[in-house]
């Protein structure tokens, strides 16, 4: 597994002589524009398999996931957050024209569903807890 490597790295000759060897190689893509990831993005070409979440590694070793956990109880809003993230991705404007709620409203849900550990935001944008694949039961 390569998480980065540079052009010219010891990383890279383990992994390719691992490639060789008919093992199975994983590597996390990166940015293009990095000398840190030129390496693996290399590795991926070469026929290294995509690290993008521990499902790929689970899913290499040939281990099926244990299925996603249910949802803890959640109150109107909340679901509906959910159900709209399971979509895909959103900023907290948007989630409030797409589901005409105001801002207390959806402050309140969206803290309530990341302190269960539902949702997450990074960089403006609110997701779906990659740990639940979020299967509702």
């Amino acid at each position: 597994m390569v998480v980065e490597a540079r052009e010219r790295s010891g990383a890279l000759i383990t992994a390719d002589l691992a490639l060789e060897e008919g093992r199975e190689v994983l590597a996390v893509p990166g940015e293009i524009t990095s000398a840190l990831s030129v390496g693996s993005n290399r590795l991926l070409r070469s026929g290294a398999a995509a690290l993008t979440s521990s499902a790929d590694v689970l899913e290499v070793f040939g281990i099926e996931p244990e299925g996603a956990p249910a949802l803890p109880e959640l109150g109107e809003t909340a679901a509906r957050i959910v159900a709209r993230l399971e979509v895909e991705p959103a900023g907290a404007d948007a989630l409030a024209r797409a589901l005409e709620l105001d801002a207390g409203e959806l402050a309140a849900a969206l803290t309530e569903l990341e302190l269960a550990g539902v949702v997450s935001e990074r960089d403006g944008f609110f997701r779906l807890a990659a740990v639940l694949g979020c299967r509702r039961d």
